[in-house]
């Protein structure tokens, strides 16, 4: 029985677009194969197929003064309640 298939559209800038045509062939590749490959990997991976992140600049980081970060490491080594360990202590199965 063949599997029924459906449509993924979305908005992308002319700009973005082009490139991404031009670089698909370049890999002889449509612009669906390509889209085909990034969402088949994303379901295998459970998530990106690689690794997503902003640039963060020191302005926008956040430090802890060593009082507060004692707090915070303290915090780490105390007691975990039972059902949180429970959790924690689990073997998963990730197969269907």
């Amino acid at each position: 029985m063949a599997t029924a298939m459906t449509s993924l559209n979305t908005k992308l800038s002319a700009e973005e677009k082009d490139a991404f045509v031009r670089n698909t062939a370049a890999l002889g590749l449509t612009p669906s194969a390509a889209v085909k490959v990034f969402v088949h990997m994303f379901n295998e991976c459970g998530g990106f197929p690689f690794e997503v992140r902003r640039q963060v600049s020191d302005d926008a980081t956040t430090y802890l003064s060593a009082d507060d970060y004692g707090r915070f490491a303290n915090a780490l080594d105390s007691a975990v309640p039972v059902a949180t360990r429970e959790l924690l202590d689990r073997e998963f199965s990730w197969e269907d």
